[in-house]
């Protein structure tokens, strides 16, 4: 762990950028119009390219900037650890920005508790042009327990959730605050806390907000929850997000194949860091492993046995139920596709499925509305 030097930064930026120009620069400069003092913060900027204007915002402000075509986004974020100096790191996806406050919010949360290891905050939707998009049907994170700023000890939740068997992470997620982990550009974290499972960062290739919620449990301490919308978080064409329909339908299949199959390595990478037999992570990768099975995309051939679900999941779905995780649909789910997987690996089955799950869709909004 590293050791605490009063004379270096306290917070260390961190910005990730892969292949994306357009939104760089104003993300970069949201921080330059951070009311934070410059003296208490620095930035990282790690990117697969170069940009004029982007490279220019960096150089007048003094900050760093380092190449990596890692397309794992856990190795461009440890590339920007192993150089950044702060004592608390955050970070700012490229296509993200920062309302003005946001750094003062997040050096005065870690200042005001000297056993806070995570910050979050809630979020505000923008479109491509950076203007609020309220009708964009993206989640965002809220406190469930009644107050805009809560303070709440990874101990004392560790000890409620055992007293009433629900798993450490879904009673976070239930009853204190909804999507505690959404979004990159919104969480800040305890060097020490992720610098002692930084080893595990090369494995994982995308969703750091999930990584770093899960090592800050793994820490215990404080947890530091606030309603007020510190991060703008950009929709648009380019976006990763399975849930956004832009673009054509083979379009949207091929980015919710490969957003599927980053979760799944998502959940197995944070699901191994929580250390327990059973946990949140580890069974929605199960779950999000047999959601391949209904993408129609001839590229994916047959689908192999490492992406369909087998008589060993179902165990491990009754497992997830008992813990209280899973719904009875997702024991159902997990049955059927052990069943119906030799049937659906072939890729002419899952097109066939993909065209009846469509025509019910469709059939569904005439029967019950959009």
């Amino acid at each position: 762990m590293g050791a605490k030097l009063v004379d270096l930064p306290s917070i260390s930026v961190i910005v990730t950028a892969y292949d994306r120009r357009r939104y760089l620069p104003f993300a970069l400069r949201s921080l330059e119009a951070q009311t934070l003092p410059r003296d208490k913060f620095e930035v990282i900027v790690v990117k697969n390219f170069e940009d004029p204007e982007s490279d220019s915002i960096i150089s007048r402000n003094g900050w760093r900037s380092m190449y990596s075509d890692e397309f794992h986004h856990g190795r461009m974020i440890l590339a920007g650890l192993e150089e950044s100096r702060g004592e608390v790191i955050t970070f700012l996806d490229d296509d993200d920005m920062y309302v003005s406050s946001r750094l003062a919010e997040v050096y005065r949360a870690f200042t005001t508790y000297r056993d806070l290891v995570y910050f979050h905050n809630s979020q505000t939707v923008v479109d491509e042009e950076g203007r609020e998009a309220p009708g964009v049907k993206v989640g965002v994170s809220k406190n469930i327990i009644k107050a805009e700023d809560a303070v709440i000890s990874v101990e004392a939740l560790r000890e409620v959730s055992k007293r009433y068997k629900v798993d450490l992470v879904d009673f976070l997620f239930r009853f204190v605050r909804a999507r505690a982990h959404f979004n990159n550009s919104s969480v800040a974290v305890r060097r020490e806390v992720i610098e002692a499972v930084s080893g595990l960062l090369r494995e994982l290739p995308a969703s750091l907000d999930l990584f770093v919620l899960a090592a800050a449990l793994k820490a215990g301490g404080l947890l530091y929850f606030t309603d007020r919308r510190l991060t703008l978080y950009r929709v648009h064409g380019e976006s990763w997000s399975p849930t956004l329909a832009v673009g054509g339908r083979h379009e949207v299949y091929v980015r919710q194949a490969r957003a599927r199959l980053q979760l799944a390595l998502t959940y197995r990478v944070v699901g191994s860091l929580l250390g327990d037999d059973i946990n949140y992570y580890l069974c929605h990768e199960v779950v999000s492993r047999g959601s391949f099975q209904y993408l129609p995309l001839p590229e994916l051939g047959t689908l192999p046995q490492g992406l369909r679900l087998s008589p060993s999941h179902v165990r491990e779905a009754l497992r997830c139920y008992r813990a209280g995780i899973y719904s009875p649909a997702n024991v159902i789910f997990v049955i059927g596709q052990s069943l119906l997987g030799p049937l659906l690996a072939p890729p002419k089955a899952r097109r066939l499925l993909g065209e009846a799950l469509v025509r019910l869709r469709y059939l569904a909004r005439g029967w019950f509305g959009p």
